[in-house]
């Protein structure tokens, strides 16, 4: 199932600012192999380790959203039909947070890590929540981080504007989940979809294609990402 409207909303209207990986931050030793993390305690650990919170949920950072209806604006309403249709069909996954079969992969140095496949992921099978906090993006995105990249990385715009909002994002720089680490990719493999659960907007990234087991998960960022002449495009 494709969502045209999705697309639309993300690269047409400009909405997606993602994230560019790359980590300059704590690199584990490894003097054989590239760093693997792929069960639920290595991951744990992974996270603590790069001083990230890890979320399960996207959690609402700015207060005034929670008293918001998001299922009575114009942008849900026209395309309601297709919102009920995808949350029927994901809400399971949603509902429990799952996870696909997948594991974290340092790549380099430069590129930082990577996400991959553990076992064969079947074409439009859920893969995972994007999770970060909901909050007013920072006045100078462009800023460069001490730790390497820069402010609006791992940020994705809300997607959509309630009367009465300022303009919000989904920041999973310092909170967030394994999908903040999917990089970039014009040959991507992976959708990115967004519907209402329990009233609030969420990201979630499904299969576009089947991807065989050790096949890096690829998105695509959009032109508005790479529009703002401060972000390089790296080989993956």
């Amino acid at each position: 199932m494709e969502s045209t409207v999705a697309n639309e909303r993300y690269f047409s209207a400009g909405r997606l600012v993602a994230m560019l990986c790359r980590s300059d931050l704590w690199i584990e030793a490894c003097s054989v192999k590239m760093c693997v993390y792929q069960s639920r305690e290595e991951i744990r650990r992974f996270f603590q380790q790069q001083n990230i919170k890890y979320l399960e949920r996207t959690r609402i950072g700015w207060e005034p959203l929670l008293t918001m209806r998001l299922d009575t604006t114009p942008y849900y309403r026209e395309n309601m039909e297709l919102f009920q249709e995808i949350s029927c069909r994901y809400q399971e996954d949603i509902e429990k947070c799952r996870m696909a079969p997948i594991y974290i992969k340092q790549i380099d140095q430069k590129l930082g890590y990577g996400v991959f496949a553990a076992e064969d992921i079947p074409k439009d099978a859920f893969i995972g929540e994007y999770t970060g906090v909901v909050q007013v993006p920072a006045v100078n995105a462009g800023r460069k981080m001490r730790e390497g990249g820069f402010e609006s990385d791992f940020s994705w715009y809300y997607l959509d504007q309630p009367e009465g909002a300022p303009e919000l994002e989904i920041n999973g720089r310092l909170e967030g989940n394994e999908m903040r680490f999917v990089n970039h990719s014009d040959n991507f493999n992976v959708d990115v979809e967004h519907t209402l659960f329990q009233g609030y907007w969420i990201i979630f990234f499904k299969a576009a294609r089947a991807i065989p087991k050790d096949e890096q998960l690829l998105i695509s960022y959009g032109e508005q990402y790479w529009g703002d002449q401060y972000r390089e495009i790296l080989d993956i």
